[in-house]
């Protein structure tokens, strides 16, 4: 088995069609070539229904039926039944292009790499127009040279793994949160020996869906985001990283505060009180963010850590 594809199904009854259509109907491959591992997260709408008039008898469709415990666990779960030599994190209210796995897989076996990234585009439920985004890189690279020049796309389902990479780096999604993927990318990327590129737009990444946790940011964002950066410094820590590579680290952590920043914006009232309190407590991050790679978040990271009021009003002005 070359890929497994692991789609986690949670209440996206109006979309999964699309996106296991786009999977299924991939020419040149036989159901030997690849496998699609479909976790129910405890749906509550039909999707389910929907996934079983789809798949019909297809020999490459494994069904995985949990309570409902969110996409994290949902994608360590898919992966631990995952035979591909590759995997492939694809979320359901996305799709893939026509015609492409074929040739990734050809590539992926002529590489071997640990990850491979792809080229997406955001597609949107109303008239805008979709937005195509590269990262294009030559050839084979170190994930450290990657990580340092960030030269990756943020999301989880615009890269490829190898399977056996991921768990011998014991590499998996921290539960319960959002945000995971910010936990995962960075320490994923540092620690990949070989990356390469997939120079074409394969992967629909669609911003329509209202109830995504990313298209209204409330106080879980804000509270699950201060998991994230804690523990990329505790990443940092525990393989004593130095150098360029940890102050890449501390840019992740300032990015990951950016977003809380515009959570606060976001929520009021006792919820505002929780995440600024929360800030407080966490002082030590602006102090990281003092050491990253941009000069703007040092001087951000600088104004919390001093007098955390005046940072926040002044956010806005240097961002």
């Amino acid at each position: 088995m070359k890929l497994s594809l692991i789609i986690p199904i949670y209440n996206v009854e109006q979309y999964v069609a699309r996106c296991l259509q786009s999977c299924l109907q991939q020419p040149y491959l036989t159901d030997e070539d690849y496998e699609l591992i479909i976790v129910n997260d405890g749906t509550k709408d039909r999707s389910m229904d929907v996934v079983k008039e789809l798949i019909c008898e297809r020999g490459n469709v494994t069904i995985i039926e949990q309570k409902n415990q969110g996409l994290s666990v949902a994608r360590n779960t898919g992966l631990g039944a995952a035979k591909g030599e590759y995997v492939w994190f694809i979320d359901s209210d996305d799709w893939i292009e026509p015609d492409c796995l074929h040739q990734i897989i050809g590539q992926l076996e002529d590489t071997k790499v640990d990850i491979m990234q792809l080229q997406y585009r955001n597609v949107y439920a109303d008239d805008t127009p979709p937005e195509e985004h590269y990262s294009l890189t030559t050839g084979i690279q170190k994930g450290k040279e990657w990580f340092v020049q960030n030269k990756y796309h943020a999301a989880v389902p615009f890269m490829i793994y190898r399977r056996e990479f991921l768990l011998q780096h014991q590499l998996s999604f921290y539960p319960g949160i959002y945000h995971e993927d910010s936990d995962f990318k960075p320490r994923a990327v540092y620690l990949a020996d070989t990356c390469t590129t997939y120079n074409k737009v394969v992967y629909n990444y669609f911003k329509g869906n209202s109830s995504s946790i990313t298209a209204v940011l409330k106080l879980k964002n804000g509270v699950d985001l201060f998991i994230v950066m804690n523990n990329l410094l505790q990443f940092v820590v525990q393989h004593k990283i130095e150098g360029v590579y940890k102050r890449s680290f501390y840019t992740q952590i300032g990015i990951a505060m950016k977003t809380v920043l515009r959570t606060l914006y976001s929520v009021s009232g006792d919820d505002y009180t929780t995440l600024k309190g929360m800030m407080k407590d966490n002082r030590h991050l602006f102090a990281c963010m003092c050491r990253a790679n941009n000069f703007k978040m040092q001087l951000c990271g600088l104004l919390l850590y001093t007098n955390l009021s005046l940072g926040i009003k002044v956010y806005k002005l240097l961002v």
